[in-house]
C-alpha cells in the first residue's frame, strides 16, 4: 500500500514545518508561515489513511512505536531543557520544577502540549489518536465518527482564526491538540482510504491541483487577515487536495530523493531541527553574523539542509545496527 507521492509531500511537509519554526524575512515569512500550515494535517491525515483495515495487531505495534518516540523526544528535549538552562546560568531547583507543575501536566495530559518543547504536541496527539482509534477497532466502530470531522475542524477554526480575527486571546493550546486537530485529519485520512477501496473517488486531478492552488492562497491570504492561526480554511483544502491527488497518482515521485526524505527522514526533521536551529543561532551570535539581512533569508534553508542531514545520520545508523545486530 505504499504510496510514492504522499512519501514526496511528506519530505516537503518536514521542510515547510521548519519554515514555521524558523521563518524568513517578514512579510515573506508570514505568508510561508500559513501556507506551510498543511504539513502537521498532512502527517496526521497519511497516519490515518494507513491505518484504515488494520486490526488490533497493527494499531498496538503503532501504539507502542509511536509511545516510543513519544518518549525519546520528550526526555531528550527536558535534557536539552537543563542544557539551555546551564548554559544561561539559570538551572536551579525552581526552574526545572516550572517544568512539572500541576498546570503543565494538565496541559501535557488532556492537551497534549509538551512542557519541554512546543512541537512535541504532535507526538501526543497522535498517540491519542492511536487509542482512540483502536478502542474504534475494538468495537467495530471505525466509520461511524467520520461525523467529528467537519465539527472538530469547524472548532478549530472559530476558536483559532475567528477569534483571531475579532482580536480575541485564545490559547493555542486549545487548538493544537488531538481533540480538533489530530482527530478529524487521522479520520478524514482514513475515509479517504475508504472511498479509495469502494473505488468512489472520481475527481478529476486537475480539480485537485485547482483545490491545492486556490489553498495555497487562501492560507496566505488568512495569515495576513488573522495575524496568524494554527489552521487556516485553505489549510483544510490545500491537505484534501494533496491527498486526493497522492491517491490518484500514488506512483509519482518514486525514485526522487524528495519520495525518500518522506518516507525515511520527515520523522528525524520534525523532531531534531528545534535544536539544530537553536545551535545554529547560537552559532551565528557568536560569530557577529545574526543581524545580517543575508543570514536571515538563508537560515530557515541553512537549517532544513542541517536537519536533513542529522536525519540521514541517525536513519543510517539505525539501519547500520539493524544489519550488526540482524
Amino acid at each position: 500500500m505504499k504510496n510514492d507521492c504522499l512519501n514526496v509531500w511528506k519530505g516537503i511537509g518536514a521542510f515547510f514545518v521548519v519554515f514555521i519554526h524558523c521563518s524568513f524575512p517578514s512579510p515573506v515569512g508570514g505568508m510561508m508561515n500559513g501556507l506551510a500550515r498543511f504539513a502537521v494535517p498532512l502527517f496526521f491525515m497519511v497516519s490515518g489513511y494507513f491505518s484504515f483495515g488494520r486490526g488490533m495487531d497493527t494499531v498496538r505495534r503503532r501504539l507502542g512505536n509511536t509511545f516510543r518516540v513519544f518518549l525519546a523526544a520528550n526526555i531528550v528535549y527536558f535534557l536539552w531543557d537543563l542544557f539551555v538552562m546551564y548554559r544561561d546560568g539559570a538551572l536551579t531547583a525552581a526552574a526545572v520544577g516550572e517544568l512539572f507543575t500541576p498546570k503543565a501536566m494538565g496541559e501535557f495530559l488532556v492537551l497534549n502540549q509538551s512542557p519541554f518543547m512546543y512541537h512535541l504536541w504532535f507526538l501526543g496527539a497522535l498517540l491519542y489518536c492511536y487509542l482512540f482509534y483502536g478502542l474504534l477497532v475494538r468495537f467495530g466502530k471505525e466509520e461511524s465518527v467520520y461525523f467529528l470531522i467537519p465539527v472538530c475542524l469547524t472548532v478549530n477554526l472559530i476558536l483559532g482564526e475567528g477569534f483571531g480575527i475579532l482580536d480575541w486571546d485564545i490559547p493555542v493550546a486549545y487548538m493544537r491538540n488531538f481533540w480538533v486537530t489530530g482527530l478529524p485529519f487521522f479520520l478524514w485520512g482514513h475515509w479517504f482510504a475508504r472511498e479509495q477501496k469502494a473505488e468512489r473517488l472520481h475527481v478529476r486531478t486537475e480539480l485537485c491541483l485547482l483545490a491545492m492552488g486556490a489553498g495555497a492562497c487562501l492560507s496566505m491570504g488568512e495569515m495576513l487577515l488573522s495575524g496568524g492561526a494554527e489552521l487556516y480554511f485553505g489549510s483544510i483544502l490545500l491537505t484534501a487536495g494533496i491527498f486526493a491527488v497522492a491517491v490518484r497518482n500514488p506512483s509519482w515521485g518514486r525514485g526522487r530523493i524528495i519520495a525518500r526524505v518522506g518516507e525515511r527522514d520527515s520523522q528525524h526533521i520534525y523532531l531534531w531541527q528545534v535544536i539544530v536551529y537553536s545551535l545554529m543561532s547560537s552559532l551565528a551570535n557568536s560569530l557577529g553574523i545574526s543581524g545580517h539581512k543575508l543570514y536571515e533569508w538563508l537560515m530557515p534553508l541553512a537549517v532544513c539542509l542541517a536537519s536533513w542531514m542529522l536525519a540521514e545520520i541517525l536513519e543510517r545508523s539505525k539501519r547500520y545496527e539493524k544489519r550488526r545486530v540482524g
